[in-house]
């Protein structure tokens, strides 16, 4: 109980020091502190000193916003709670965006603890503060603050948020209005349709036509909100759109083909979202050709975002609106001159494959995927093979496999090393996705000839898929294919690569059965301690040590032991203390 009182008092003999890196570790320990102070006087004392304390750095003021929401209980009693908002205000109110975005999230952390009446006499009175300061930074913040009381307010409550909602929205300041945008849609799931229509709705368009791109570009998030508020998706095919639920569709259509190509990426990247929210008549009309128009955009950041889902809004059109109108769009987007845009595409042109089925994959779709698979481009066709599962799935192997092959053999062999790592990396997956048969014939000796590659990260990374494909196809598979080749490892001149045969010898110990590492494995490890080269040497007694987990006392006692006593007395004093680790390890064990 000392040591924990010394403590506390130590915290809060930092919390005043002039060292930041003590002030900071005091407020990271600040619900100790408080649930040592009791609730009297945190109410008292605590409070009243962060709220005095909010022009310190950046970093503690952003951990003091986090901690001040989980003070809660430290308060003595619920009807505390709006002492919180006293501190967490001001820190409101700070230029670092980061320190005011935390403490909104705790001011609507502990606003569920609030009861009516708090929230009436301190709650919206601080959100009325926080709009009517000079310096815009605490606007930006009140505007973060409408949503997580709006439903549970009275009818005049609602409507003086609703004022204060319309004034922040109209502000002097670009970075406010954008502010309210970016909360706009939250805000309408919270009201009515009634008060959607004639509160927001206005607000909404006049965001959608500001001079400011950075405000226009919360469009996007906001239609899809209000797609949802107005029941969109609901409407009967035969209906065509009328009031409000036209006017969100058709600003959603001007935002796709906005002047900005800033607005019209943030449209690209989210159109999946947008087709679900407005349904599937829509979706497959006018929607489809404000999407055409962004896959062709003049500008490739918005090309690359539009190519990278795809495959998602292809989930919400008829497969017939699929071949007719974006099969054209990505025919030109596979001989696109951006590799962003072509690598962006190769990452989901897969996915396509359950939306057209079968036979149009194999008709339209394969011959892309082969264009895209002999790219000049390595990180394109290495896109193309790491997702191949989705469309394995539906035309078999037998038919990928004929094209699949080259692509692999030739980024096997690319002359750079992260290309070489990249693909072992997805070994594993296609050799699930393919199957023994295929990867016996094909893909084996790609796998294996890796062992031997001059630079050491490819050598540990093929070394390190040996595990995941013995896993995958088992013991026998492994020592008729693998090990053999391993053993072959020890006769190379270069010692780095008689290295491998070393760690390819302790990664496949967690998979192999202990006959087979009795058998096959231990017997050459115990012939490569008498290597001329130190570092074999020391390296032998770390893979005796991996491996004697794996047996009995008996093998440890007649075929381990003799290895690791010879090796302690060898004249290299790293090859004696890493021997010696390994025999206390083994002791232990």
């Amino acid at each position: 109980m000392d040591t924990d009182f010394n403590f506390v008092v130590q915290l809060i003999e930092q919390m005043r020091s002039e060292d930041s890196n003590l002030r900071l570790n005091s407020t990271k320990n600040l619900e100790i502190i408080a649930n040592a102070l009791g609730p009297v006087r945190v109410r008292s004392e605590l409070i009243p000193f962060l709220a005095e304390s909010t022009d310190d750095e950046d970093e503690i003021l952003l951990v003091m916003a986090e901690k001040l929401g989980l003070l809660v209980d430290a308060l003595g009693g619920t009807e505390f709670v709006h002492q919180l908002l006293v501190p967490l205000e001001m820190l409101c109110s700070v230029e670092e965006s980061t320190v005011r975005d935390k403490a909104v999230e705790s001011i609507c952390a502990v606003t569920v603890k609030m009861g009516p009446e708090q929230i009436s006499e301190h709650y919206i009175p601080m959100i009325q503060r926080l709009s009517q300061r000079e310096w815009f930074t605490a606007r930006i913040s009140a505007c973060g603050l409408f949503s997580e009381v709006y439903a549970s307010a009275t009818d005049a409550e609602k409507r003086r948020l609703e004022d204060i909602f319309t004034q922040l929205s109209k502000d002097s300041i670009p970075m406010v209005r954008r502010a309210a945008c970016a909360n706009l849609g939250i805000l309408a799931r919270k009201m009515s349709l009634g008060h959607v229509e004639s509160v927001l709705l206005p607000l909404f368009r006049s965001f959608a036509e500001d001079e400011h791109d950075s405000v226009r570009l919360g469009t996007i998030d906001n239609c899809i909100h209000l797609a949802t508020c107005v029941g969109f998706s609901k409407l009967p095919d035969s209906a065509p759109p009328t009031g409000s639920a036209l006017i969100v569709l058709q600003t959603a259509l001007a935002a796709a083909g906005d002047r900005s190509w800033r607005v019209r990426w943030a449209a690209a990247g989210k159109y999946n979202d947008l087709a679900n929210a407005f349904g599937s008549k829509a979706a497959n009309g006018e929607m489809c050709s404000a999407y055409e128009k962004l896959l062709g955009d003049s500008e490739a950041e918005v090309r690359t975002a539009a190519a990278f889902v795809v495959a998602k809004v292809a989930q919400a059109l008829k497969p017939e609106v699929v071949l007719a109108r974006l099969l054209p769009c990505l025919q030109a987007l596979v001989m696109d001159s951006h590799d962003h845009v072509r690598g962006s595409l190769a990452s989901v042109i897969n996915e396509l494959a359950p939306s057209l089925g079968r036979d149009n994959t194999i008709t339209y779709l394969l011959p892309l995927l082969l264009t895209l698979l002999r790219d000049e481009n390595s990180e394109v066709r290495l896109n193309i093979i790491a997702r191949l599962e989705a469309i394995n799935q539906v035309i078999g192997v037998d038919l990928l496999a004929q094209s699949l092959l080259p692509a692999i053999v030739e980024l096997a062999e690319d002359t750079k090393w992260r290309v070489r790592l990249a693909i072992i990396e997805h070994i594993p997956q296609l050799a699930q996705q393919l199957g023994l048969n295929f990867f016996n014939d094909k893909l084996c000796e790609l796998c294996l000839g890796w062992l031997a590659d001059d630079v050491h990260a490819v050598r540990v990374a093929a070394s390190k898929n040996l595990m995941d494909l013995a896993r995958e196809f088992g013991t026998g598979w492994c020592a008729q294919k693998v090990l053999p080749r391993v053993r072959q490892l020890r006769q190379q001149d270069s010692f780095s690569k008689r290295m491998t045969a070393l760690y390819a010898a302790q990664v496949l110990s967690d998979a192999l059965d202990p006959s087979v590492l009795r058998n096959d494995i231990l017997p050459f490890v115990k012939d490569m301690a008498s290597d001329r080269v130190p570092n074999i040497r020391f390296n032998v007694a770390k893979t005796l040590e991996k491996l004697a987990v794996r047996f009995e006392k008996n093998t440890i006692d007649t075929h381990i032991a003799p290895v690791l006593e010879n090796l302690l007395s060898d004249q290299d004093r790293d090859v004696r203390f890493f021997t010696r680790k390994a025999v206390q390890t083994i002791s232990a064990h």
